[in-house]
């Protein structure tokens, strides 16, 4: 071969590499000007490559959005006058909240003859094997306030008269006893009692009828007391129905409890659940 063509030969090599370098650098998506920058190898990493199917136009698959269940705020009832004390509270955010979802928050026994309770699918439930108007027996949780607003919903079973379901607040944390009592018949009415060590229960608000409360077998009805310093407000299914005081204030502080009481009927059984409450003001 002579010169000329030799030197021709080694140009057309040298093209033909030129190209197949150009084209292996095109496919792999590699710069060959300046090299690679700082951190532009993992950008390009991490670059979305187009698929089959976003290439022919179609939406790829998205997995369904999981979210977490949150409880709703147990308190369903608005404030609409500014007399109502509640007024100052935001009830939709309460302080303390208890779905009684976890059994060992409150005491459970069976006693014969007396009483019994426990929790168990998400409410605590209560039996009064029989009437007696000396004792209330209950169970009792350690959350303690002073002054408070805190609301409870209760559901009756096969009931009649005064048959009861009772809330307690500022029972004593040693002892279990003594507080403050908003009661509701299966009949409709309510009472203001208070629970005295080794006496009767001191009843300050004798029973009183009111509209707003549901009557009856497997009525549900939420029972709100206000303590302020011994300044009583009383409410049912958010319906202020009555008012009291208790000076001086023996009970300033304590745990939540919650009972069933028979009046007439044995074995009489009715459950709880959504406790709430909002701690108050020094001044209101």
């Amino acid at each position: 071969m002579t010169r000329p063509h030799v030197f021709t030969a080694a140009i057309a090599l040298l093209m033909a590499g030129s190209l197949a370098c150009t084209t292996a650098t095109q496919l792999l998506g590699l710069k060959t000007e300046g090299g690679t920058a700082p951190g532009e190898a993992e950008a390009q990493a991490t670059e979305v490559i187009p698929t089959l199917d976003t290439a022919m136009g179609v939406e790829p698959t998205s997995a369904p959005v999981q979210r977490l269940e949150l409880h709703p705020t147990p308190t369903a009832f608005h404030v609409t006058s500014e007399d109502d004390p509640r007024a100052i509270l935001d009830l939709a955010d309460p302080d303390y909240l208890d779905y009684f979802d976890v059994p060992e928050k409150w005491f459970d026994y069976d006693t014969p003859n007396r009483a019994a309770y426990g929790v168990a699918d998400g409410k605590l439930w209560g039996l009064d094997y029989e009437p007696d108007e000396l004792y209330s027996w209950w169970s009792y949780t350690d959350k303690q306030t002073d002054l408070v607003y805190a609301e409870v919903s209760a559901t009756n079973g096969d009931c009649v008269g005064k048959d009861a379901v009772g809330f307690v607040i500022h029972s004593s944390p040693q002892t279990a006893a003594g507080g403050y009592a908003l009661e509701v018949s299966c009949d409709g009415e309510w009472r203001f009692l208070k629970h005295r060590v080794g006496k009767m229960p001191q009843e300050v608000v004798e029973w009183t009828a009111s509209d707003a409360i549901q009557t009856g077998k497997d009525a549900t009805n939420r029972l709100g007391i206000w303590d302020h310093f011994g300044k009583f407000y009383f409410f049912v299914n958010g319906v202020m129905v009555g008012q009291s005081h208790d000076t001086p204030h023996q009970y300033p502080g304590g745990a939540f409890a919650l009972y069933v009481k028979a009046a007439q009927t044995y074995n009489l059984k009715a459950w709880f659940d959504d406790l709430a409450s909002w701690e108050l003001p020094f001044e209101v």
